[in-house]
């Protein structure tokens, strides 16, 4: 009997393996940040391909991390118009990907998330969601604020450059 897992959860991350397929870095709600493999959605007939796309909400069913079906739940197609919040996304899903442990369940983040991407997405609202995320990981305690800017303090938890910063620099 094979287990098919089906998940919900936000394509934060994608690059090219192989041939044909593709290396998608998944935050679900049920398992948190997972990496899973697309096999052969870099076909020209791929039907899984326009579900894989980054920033969309997208119900998974995997095995052994292979994607076996994928369903678009909302692509935020109004959201990815505007240059400026398609680098908020960016910007976000990076820092997730940077902070946040795999295969570990982070139910409230998503949430935060989820709720986030149902707002208008400005400087202020991503700077918060970002201070929330810190309390909710503890990286800071809740209530308190980083002594120096969001960014620069996430770098330093990260250990590693937040480079969709030089992206909202550029078109700020």
């Amino acid at each position: 009997m094979t287990s098919i897992t089906k998940i919900t959860g936000f394509i934060i991350k994608r690059s090219n393996l192989a041939e044909a397929d593709k290396l998608l870095t998944v935050f679900s709600r049920e398992h948190g940040k997972i990496i899973l493999t697309a096999k052969g959605v870099r076909r020209i007939k791929s039907r899984r391909a326009p579900h894989l796309e980054l920033f969309n909400l997208t119900s998974l069913s995997i095995h052994k991390n292979i994607i076996t079906e994928a369903k678009i739940i909302n692509d935020y197609a109004v959201i990815k118009k505007d240059l400026k919040t398609v680098g908020y996304l960016y910007y976000i899903f990076e820092i997730i990907n940077k902070i946040v442990p795999e295969n570990e369940p982070h139910t409230n983040i998503f949430d935060l998330v989820l709720g986030f991407l149902n707002m208008p997405v400005t400087q202020e609202a991503v700077k918060n969601l970002m201070i929330k995320i810190m309390w909710d990981l503890g990286y800071l305690p809740y209530g308190e604020y980083p002594k120096v800017s969001v960014t620069d303090f996430l770098e330093s938890i990260a250990e590693r450059r937040i480079h969709s910063k030089r992206l909202l620099e550029k078109i700020g």
